[in-house]
């Protein structure tokens, strides 16, 4: 048996802020950790992990390695011609922004730029922005362009060359409203009215100025995210701490969480939290890409912070041995928490509400009364001397909740455990499924799994709506493997436009399984000659196409249901219509005509 993982769309994003279905301030979120790839390989893709689908899928692409630092891969820049790029998206050249990077800069004497959307057309001023570390100092600069006069320049005094570290950078025009900030400090802060960029694409490891790429970045990035606005101090503190933590760097300010060091167990994966520094700059409510959720604190004061992270353990429940006399078995996987102020002192957010996102792990009935929260409250890192929680309740989508917890507090470990193994076994992990098009006429299905049990075999299902499937191959699985295995096979006739595919995992005893729904878009997005603008867009898009293009027009959302009856179709011409999408909420839907599929991004 093993079963397959989902997250829960609520404060998904890095450290648990914002979401990563494309409905919050997160707007680009590029994540190494994120992508497949071989070891020494150029990867061309870098896919955006926000949920809105703001891929860079232009340039020359860089070397991913992994691992690259603390277990986690990155790419790894040449500092002449690697970059990746991505046309002119609205999207992504927000008025106002916050942005952060994880990067490993060399001690090379070029500029290197981490991200750009600079737009130096001659003769008509400057517009966008450039995160650069400056030659020969190797100190941070945050540029930023106007509408006449020379590029203006916020100059930080540090150096990070040669080791993992992070930038901040934000903007809003207010005075004092341009910030830069290097490892969690404060670098450089100036007051700039900046033009936004009108037209040029925006590039990962080089700068951009009128047409050619330049300042190529030299040393390795892990991460870039964006928002379309400032996020509170609360959520910068706790982006930073997640950064630091995942790349093994060290923060110069506001270092809240300290169970990523080595003497504490190097708790570094998955970090997310909450706090406050006063009524103004809160974050109540996180979850990150763990299954993990905590929110709700009852008393949360003015600089007060809960932030967790795990060891990376299986989520499995194999360990047998360090639980309580009444719980048959736990995950090996632990998480630990610092519950502390900016200056490390011990606070009490008060109770909590931990919960734990269960989706597809259990099969058969999973009973929230066999849960157990498990909590190494006298901190001796052994649970068998513990007394377990119960309490645990069902929020339906296989959601368990342990409401009005008091047990966490500071440096503590904690985990889930079952006193029904045979009925509420705990998950047993499939770490990836991804379905990828190959030269445009074959569907390459790949999977790992970290743990099996009792597992028969495995079958990938094609759908061209999500609804109604179809066998397209069957692969054995191992049956009983405690090892990470590889799995891979191929579609060699997939259907044209968009199709769907998903794996379904059959036990020995015939329970069975399935993943999340993967889309792929094979020949017609090539040939398609329809032009759709704005995209993303608020409440209309125009279409413009030829007669046999525009003659049938049908909207799905991302799950293949059927939503053109909540749109308007007016047809201006024989080639131009335009379409009503306000009734439709915020999110990716897929446009298709007689010949084509296009991905559109409703606001």
């Amino acid at each position: 048996m093993i079963t397959l993982s989902c997250q829960l769309f609520s404060q998904t994003g890095p450290g648990g802020v914002g979401t990563n279905d494309g409905t919050s301030s997160l707007v680009l979120w590029l994540d190494a950790n994120t992508i497949s790839g071989t070891t020494g390989s150029i990867i061309t893709t870098w896919s955006d992990a926000s949920g809105n689908g703001f891929d860079f899928t232009v340039g020359n692409g860089a070397v991913y390695n992994n691992p690259s630092v603390n277990g986690y891969p990155a790419f790894n820049f040449n500092g002449s011609s690697h970059y990746f790029e991505r046309a002119f998206t609205a999207g992504i050249t927000p008025a106002n922004f916050t942005i952060f990077s994880a990067t490993n800069v060399s001690t090379s004497g070029v500029h290197k730029a981490v991200i750009s959307n600079r737009d130096d057309p001659a003769g008509a001023g400057t517009a966008g922005f450039i995160l650069y570390s400056v030659p020969g100092s190797n100190n941070w600069e945050f540029w930023t362009g106007r509408a006449s006069g020379s590029w203006q320049i916020t100059t930080g005094g540090t150096s990070t060359a040669g080791n993992w570290a992070s930038q901040m950078m934000d903007y809003q025009n207010i005075a004092n409203g341009k910030e830069l900030y290097t490892n969690g400090s404060i670098d450089g802060i100036s007051t700039h009215s900046m033009t936004s960029n009108p037209s040029r694409p925006c590039r990962i490891g080089a700068g951009f100025n009128e047409a050619a790429p330049q300042y190529y970045f030299n040393g390795d990035i892990g991460e870039v995210i964006m928002f379309n606005t400032v996020i509170n101090l609360a959520q910068k503190i706790i982006i930073n701490n997640y950064l630091a933590a995942k790349y093994n760097y060290t923060l110069t300010s506001n270092d809240i969480y300290n169970k990523d060091d080595g003497a504490n167990g190097n708790y570094d994966h998955e970090v997310a939290g909450i706090g406050r520094v006063d009524a103004s700059n809160l974050h109540n409510d996180a979850q990150g890409t763990s299954i993990l959720r905590i929110r709700n604190p009852s008393n949360l004061g003015n600089d007060e912070f809960l932030i967790w992270g795990h060891d990376n353990g299986s989520l499995v429940t194999t360990n047998l041995v360090d639980i309580p006399g009444t719980v048959e078995a736990r995950f090996t996987r632990v998480w630990r928490a610092s519950e502390v102020n900016s200056s490390s002192v011990a606070v009490d957010v008060g109770s909590i509400d931990i919960r734990w996102d269960l989706t597809n792990f259990a099969i058969g009935s999973t009973a929230a009364s066999d849960l157990r929260l498990l909590v190494d409250t006298d901190n001796d890192g052994v649970f068998s001397d513990e007394t377990p929680i119960a309490g645990a309740t069902s929020l339906g989508g296989n959601i368990y909740q342990f409401a009005g917890v008091t047990a966490i507090a500071n440096n503590l470990r904690f985990t889930l455990g079952t006193i029904n193994r045979t009925l509420t076994p705990l998950p047993i992990e499939l770490i990836n499924f991804t379905a990828k098009e190959v030269n445009n006429d074959r569907v390459k299905l790949a999977w790992k799994t970290a743990t099996e049990i009792n597992n028969a075999y495995f079958t990938i299902e094609r759908s061209t709506n999500a609804n109604d499937w179809e066998i397209v191959k069957s692969v054995d699985g191992a049956g009983n493997s405690s090892t990470t295995l590889n799995y891979t096979t191929t579609d060699n006739e997939p259907y044209t436009g968009i199709s769907y595919y998903r794996l379904k995992q059959t036990d020995f005893d015939g329970n069975f399984s399935y993943s999340d729904i993967r889309s792929v878009h094979i020949n017609e997005l090539v040939k398609s000659t329809i032009e759709i603008y704005p995209n993303p867009a608020n409440n209309q898009i125009t279409l413009i196409g030829n007669k046999n293009d525009l003659k049938s027009i049908i909207i799905y959302n991302v799950v293949g249901q059927n939503v053109t009856n909540q749109t308007i179709q007016k047809k201006i011409n024989t080639s131009k219509m335009e379409i009503d999408i306000s009734k439709l909420s915020g999110g990716t839907y897929y446009v298709k005509s007689t010949t084509a599929a296009f991905k559109i991004y409703k606001r």
